[in-house]
């Protein structure tokens, strides 16, 4: 379920627009890519929110300028695991000594639950009628539940918390060129969340390296993208939207996030004044990491303890299903209620 609150002001010159989202989200999005991917559905709102902002933008004088401020809360949780198309359990990919022996379908370590929330604070400029640009600082929460056959961590929970990766946006409505329906987004991510985060696992005696899921940030510079088309009538409201995630380089643990690419399609009906509701059709792909972190492993024939220490195992496709109620409050004010659920899954499992 994702509960949104929106308050947004639309004013020029020497006021700042500010706009407040609280999002509660369950079974959305791909878990076990971690923070960062948590982030990446929040950059998609962001480049559908410039559309608003542009539109808006078209009503003032040509030398005005507007400031904005988005602050957003956004909370997730997943359990279960999930396999390519397959649901399972923890207990189903748990190693049990004495009973079966060791291989690349089992753990002695399986994550059980995850729990992740993310507050970003945007902070944008509109320079004209069709350029805007933002910079998002983001504060990143979360933990892991886990099951082990090690004695004295039969269940353990490892948690990281800190500021993630500072995106810098810019958003241009094509107005000149094709439509003015339609809007290119452009960006840098810059790494400036930890790829150090250390905890007490099973492993070995005191912190260690925590896995890929848990760090903070990708390490490296990243390009955000996004192309999104919008229109509306006297009864509807419509639009897409395609955007994605571009890694450079590799980082200095010798790994590299993989890349990602989501579309997304809605219908917004407006026959009512006092509610709006939406559906949308969404669909994403992460790629799996690139390359290795050396820390994460054990000397063993078998060299990953759990899961999220292989990053084979991370990235998939997954389609989603939104229904979303608009309720406006004022001119000012708005409540967003949007429950989604995915419709299908195809993941580099085990994941949670």
């Amino acid at each position: 379920m994702d509960l949104k609150f929106s308050r947004l002001n639309h004013l020029a010159n020497d006021k700042i627009p500010l706009v407040f989202v609280m999002s509660t989200l369950c079974q959305m999005g791909l878990a076990q890519d971690g923070p960062a991917d948590l982030l990446d559905l929040s950059l998609e709102d962001l480049f559908s929110a410039e559309i608003g902002e542009i539109e808006i933008s078209n009503q003032l004088p040509r030398d005005a300028k507007r400031w904005r401020l988005q602050v957003k809360y956004q909370r997730s949780e997943f359990d279960g695991i999930n396999v390519g198309t397959n649901r399972m359990s923890p207990a189903d990919v748990l190693f049990q000594p004495g009973l079966e022996p060791r291989s690349n379908e089992n753990y002695p370590i399986v994550p059980a639950q995850i729990h992740q929330t993310a507050e970003s604070y945007a902070l944008g400029y509109q320079v004209n009628r069709l350029l805007a640009l933002q910079m998002v600082v983001p504060f990143i929460q979360q933990s892991t539940d886990h099951f082990s056959v090690v004695p004295g961590y039969e269940r353990f929970i490892i948690e990281s918390n800190g500021i993630g990766d500072v995106v810098l946006l810019g958003s241009y409505n094509l107005q000149n060129l094709i439509s003015d329906k339609w809007q290119v987004s452009f960006g840098v991510s810059l790494p400036v969340g930890s790829i150090e985060e250390e905890g007490d696992t099973p492993r070995s005696p005191g912190n260690q390296q925590l896995p890929f899921s848990m760090q903070l940030g990708s390490g490296t510079y990243d390009l955000p993208i996004g192309l999104i088309y919008s229109d509306s009538g006297n009864a509807y409201s419509w639009g897409a939207n395609l955007t994605g995630k571009i890694r450079l380089g590799e980082n200095d643990r010798n790994y590299t996030l993989g890349n990602r690419i989501a579309a997304s399609s809605w219908l917004q009906v407006n026959t009512m004044t006092w509610i709006k509701p939406s559906l949308k059709l969404s669909y994403s792909y992460i790629q799996e990491i690139d390359g290795i972190d050396p820390e994460l492993l054990i000397p063993t024939p078998f060299p990953f303890p759990a899961p999220v220490t292989d990053p084979s195992l991370y990235g998939g496709r997954q389609v989603d299903i939104t229904l979303g109620f608009r309720i406006p409050v004022s001119s000012r004010q708005q409540i967003d209620i949007e429950i989604g659920k995915p419709l299908y899954q195809s993941l580099n499992g085990p994941q949670v």
